[in-house]
């Protein structure tokens, strides 16, 4: 924790540690909100795994993925913006809203884990290593540094 704890410029390591993985959640809300624009290029690219123009179980599977990210723009992409300046001013909303990002950003990769595991491996791998450990790391660094944020 000690090495958590130590400053660099304004904030300690953890902090920007959790800003880092805040940075990466922003990416992930951008694929988010690039599948809304083009869905089928976002399937090409894998960032979305159901297509409409396929068959029943793939127009159900965009259906339903269509709608998280729509929700992940209206409820996780704010609180991520939250998060980010809420971090930088030192606020108490900003580690809270950091925290709720996290906990987001840990809870779906697991969620690709138990789905897609043997359909679409990459897809879950990708979403632990750019979201999931990232978002424990940042987990750990804010904790460690939480008496920043009392105001």
């Amino acid at each position: 924790m000690g090495l958590l704890k130590k400053t660099i410029g304004k904030y300690p390591n953890g902090v920007w540690l959790a800003l880092i993985a805040l940075l990466l959640a922003f990416l992930g809300w951008i694929m988010q909100a690039y599948s809304l624009i083009n869905w089928e290029n976002a399937v090409a690219f894998g960032l979305q795994n159901g297509s409409f123009n396929g068959d029943s179980l793939d127009v159900a599977q965009a259906t339903k993925e269509k709608g998280e990210a729509i929700a992940d723009l209206l409820w996780a992409f704010p609180i991520t913006i939250i998060a980010f300046v809420g971090l930088l001013k030192r606020r108490f909303i900003g580690f809270v809203a950091a925290m709720m990002t996290f906990a987001i950003c840990v809870y779906f990769p697991l969620f690709y884990v138990f789905q897609l595991w043997n359909n679409n491996f990459d897809t879950a791998i990708a979403a632990v290593l750019l979201w999931g450990i990232p978002s424990l790391i940042g987990i750990v660094g804010l904790w460690s540094s939480r008496e920043i944020f009392k105001n």
